[in-house]
């Protein structure tokens, strides 16, 4: 998977990657969260060494469903705990659902590990 790290003015770090879903996921729910990224390399050292089959992860905007051989990544319903809550009349959509290998998520991660630490 393509992808690129930049920080704005402020020194915040951005990520646009070619998985769009992964890029907003990491700027806005994972940021600069060490304890969040020492998770999720745990989470998929655990599927890689099979001791588990899946994992989820839930952030504040997003989902991610890992499993053995994939990371599949969607988008939050911000405000309405289920489809009931909508006000009437308004369609429900399925969410933003993307995804990529575990291998590559797993470069992912760790490259936007070394990019935070880069100060």
């Amino acid at each position: 998977m393509d992808y690129q790290f930049f920080r704005d003015t402020g020194s915040t770090p951005f990520a646009k990657c070619e998985v769009t879903a992964f890029g907003d996921w990491l700027t806005h729910d994972v940021g600069e969260d060490k304890h969040i990224i020492d998770t999720l390399l745990a989470l998929v050292d655990s599927l890689q060494q099979l001791k588990q089959k899946e994992a989820e992860f839930i952030g504040k905007d997003y989902r991610l469903q890992l499993n053995q051989y994939e990371v599949e990544i969607a988008a939050l319903f911000v405000g309405f705990a289920d489809e009931d809550a909508l006000p009437e009349g308004t369609e429900f959509e399925d969410p933003l659902l993307e995804g990529c290998g575990l291998d590559d998520f797993h470069h992912l991660i760790l490259a936007w590990q070394d990019f935070i630490s880069e100060q």
